[in-house]
């Protein structure tokens, strides 16, 4: 349980970015990562805001153990949203199956 909770548990700083999503869509993959991803390739996920605890949808999540000041995260995309601290995954967000 302890691995999950480090997988599922924050808190962490979360951005968006639809540049992220876009290259993501591009990337292609062998059968084999296709076969390790679970026929999955998410492009979002949902978080729980910390101070509102609503629902939001990310594309890339951070330690704010590792990054104290969201600023220092090495999240280069030039269209990203800093969207503030997130604590919980909620669900998966867009995604497509891969065949």
């Amino acid at each position: 349980m302890k691995n999950e909770d480090t997988y599922y548990k924050g808190p962490w700083h979360a951005f968006y970015s639809a540049t992220s999503i876009e290259s993501s869509k591009k990337h292609s993959y062998t059968e084999e990562q296709k076969k390790q991803k679970n026929y999955k390739d998410i492009y979002t996920n949902f978080y729980k805001n910390n101070d509102t605890g609503k629902e939001i949808e990310i594309t890339s999540v951070y330690s704010t153990e590792k990054y104290p000041n969201y600023k220092d995260c090495k999240y280069y995309f030039e269209d990203k949203i800093y969207l503030g601290i997130v604590n919980d995954w909620v669900r998966i967000g867009q995604y497509i199956m891969l065949t």
